[in-house]
């Protein structure tokens, strides 16, 4: 349970701000790859455990939505020997997209079985490129980096000023909402 949410906020927030650097980049050293890589697992952790708490983040926030885009599998098996030859298992000329709750692209990066970033013509961090042991052999998941930025600093700036809680009279299921 967390106790104070400035403390879990303020990372991503400032992750956003690294983010939005790493986009006019005209190359990506080691180390901003490395730390991007760490923003963005520790940051979707971070989320998840304020989603998870009842009355840190507005249901408004906890039921967004992300543009997310997918590339399919070629009908390769994706696995730790090859999970970095992305090229060859997942169709980049065939682009599909949707919307995603914010928990499933929570998870799918928690448990990402890839990670990458995808770097434009420019040099700079377009997307970030992703999918989960079990979405590994069917799709391959990207992020825009402004859709990442915009959702990390959502989560970042959402502080909730309203709570109601009830409880049902007739099936006593309590409920809270958060504003």
């Amino acid at each position: 349970m967390i106790w104070e949410s400035c403390y879990w906020k303020e990372p991503l927030l400032e992750a956003a701000e690294r983010f939005r650097s790493l986009k006019v980049a005209e190359e990506l050293s080691e180390d901003q790859l490395v730390q991007l890589e760490k923003d963005v697992l520790v940051g979707f952790y971070s989320v998840r455990k304020l989603f998870e708490t009842p009355t840190k983040i507005t249901d408004e926030t906890k039921n967004s939505k992300l543009d997310v885009m997918w590339y399919p599998n070629v009908g390769k098996h994706v696995n730790w020997r090859n999970n970095h030859r992305l090229d060859e298992l997942y169709d980049f000329f065939s682009v599909g997209g949707e919307k995603r709750d914010a928990w499933f692209v929570c998870s799918r990066i928690m448990h990402s079985f890839i990670f990458a970033p995808m770097v434009g013509d420019g040099g700079g961090l377009e997307a970030i490129l992703f999918t989960s042991d079990n979405d590994k052999d069917n799709r391959l998941y990207s992020l825009h980096i402004d859709h990442l930025i915009e959702f990390f600093q959502s989560v970042g700036n959402d502080n909730p000023t309203e709570l109601k809680w009830e409880r049902n009279q007739v099936t006593g299921e309590e409920s809270t909402v958060v504003k």
